[in-house]
């Protein structure tokens, strides 16, 4: 580790106080694991192209918490493309009601997923080791009140495994970073358009620690729903 263990935990609870969030002793204890195993697994497993400590925290860690306004007063959540976790184990962590789904169709992440779940005895968490097509979704029927993507598909072809498993008022949450080319934010209005979602809303926050400008897109589906962003 690149940070010793007191800077780690530094770094993460002033991200987590600009975000208005107070971790729990035992919260902090487990983003310290998670962090050990993410590099002891990095080290012979490609979970992250991000290799540092201070960016793993900054840009997975922090990005993921950042998500939490946006989903609103859901509790059943997918998480589609989630890689070594992330934005959901995250979640999972800051929010131990949630009842999540950690879809990944990559083998080896969904084996360290699977591990940490079971290490933690975390409640509430399924990790669905496959390709999440629209015709699987459409298979798997709504049932979720939120599903999030992390910059893990175009924002159409997230649409398309989202807008299916929504739930009447459901959420779909895309994390895109702090550029979107505008010709898949057309793609995208088309795209919920055709799949009976509401009209796309874009969203800005920043960044913990760096300040920087992030855009989240989210499309609803029509139908009663709990408050938030």
């Amino acid at each position: 580790m690149d940070l010793a263990p007191g800077e780690a935990e530094a770094l993460l609870l002033q991200g987590a106080a600009e975000l208005g969030l107070s971790l729990e002793t035992k919260v902090r204890e487990r983003f310290g694991h998670y962090l050990e195993e993410l590099q002891r697994w990095n080290a012979r497993v490609n979970l992250t192209g991000l290799r540092s400590d201070r960016e793993i925290i900054l840009r997975l860690f922090l990005d993921s918490l950042a998500m939490l306004p946006f989903l609103g007063e859901a509790r059943k959540v997918a998480d589609i493309g989630t890689g070594a976790g992330f934005p959901g184990l995250v979640l999972k962590l800051a929010r131990p009601d949630l009842h999540l789904t950690l879809v990944e169709s990559r083998g080896k992440k969904a084996a360290f997923l699977d591990y940490l779940v079971s290490l933690w005895g975390l409640p509430g968490v399924e990790v669905a080791a496959v390709h999440l097509t629209p015709r699987l979704a459409a298979a798997w029927g709504p049932r979720y009140e939120a599903v999030l993507s992390r910059a893990a598909l175009k924002l159409k072809d997230f649409l398309a495994v989202a807008a299916p498993l929504l739930l009447p008022g459901g959420r779909a949450v895309a994390l895109k970073g702090p550029h979107l080319p505008e010709s898949e934010w057309r793609a995208g209005e088309a795209a919920a358009r055709r799949l009976g979602l509401g009209p796309l809303e874009r969203l800005v926050y920043r960044r913990p620690v760096t300040g920087e400008a992030c855009l989240v897109v989210l499309a609803r589906r029509p139908g009663a729903e709990g408050g938030g962003p």
